[in-house]
């Protein structure tokens, strides 16, 4: 009786696993979309200069804001430069991306970002692989007599293309 017992609760058990896998299976394959800036998002690789010379080369990132919208992006250095996170307007149609006054999320102070621009195939990067291109400008307000050019390439996931 205990082995019959045994045997009807493994075969609920069976029923109700199988029922689960094949309650969740869709039919098909899912197509999550594109954020609203998928054409100016990604992870980039640039050289930032101040005032006119070269300081450091390193990582910044563009991706959409939690409202997902076409006319604002983040543009963060994910702390490997001065600090720079900012909502910037953008124009996707365009490529372009500035704003003044804005709010840098890392030190409390306010950005300018002007002459932002994603050139798509606009440039090569080491490993001879053709990538999109970043530029722009920004000024601090706490350093506000002085100018940060970032200028780089969008990065392709071969080692020869990241920092060493």
């Amino acid at each position: 009786m205990k082995n019959l017992k045994y045997n009807i609760n493994k075969l609920i058990l069976c029923l109700f696993v199988s029922i689960l896998c094949v309650a969740c299976d869709e039919g098909g394959e899912l197509d999550p979309g594109n954020t609203a800036t998928v054409e100016v998002a990604g992870e980039w690789v640039v050289e930032i200069l101040r005032d006119g010379s070269p300081i450091d080369v390193n990582y910044i990132s563009t991706y959409n804001t939690a409202d997902n919208v076409a006319t604002e992006i983040w543009l963060d250095d994910l702390q490997h430069g001065w600090g720079l996170k900012a909502k910037v307007p953008v124009d996707i149609g365009n490529l372009t991306f500035s704003g003044s006054g804005l709010e840098e999320i890392y030190y409390d102070v306010t950005v300018d970002i002007t002459d932002g621009v994603i050139i798509k195939n606009g440039t090569t990067a080491p490993s001879g692989t053709v990538v999109d291109s970043i530029y722009f400008k920004a000024q601090f307000s706490d350093i506000p007599n002085e100018t940060w050019e970032y200028a780089g390439y969008k990065r392709t996931g071969f080692l020869e293309d990241d920092l060493n």
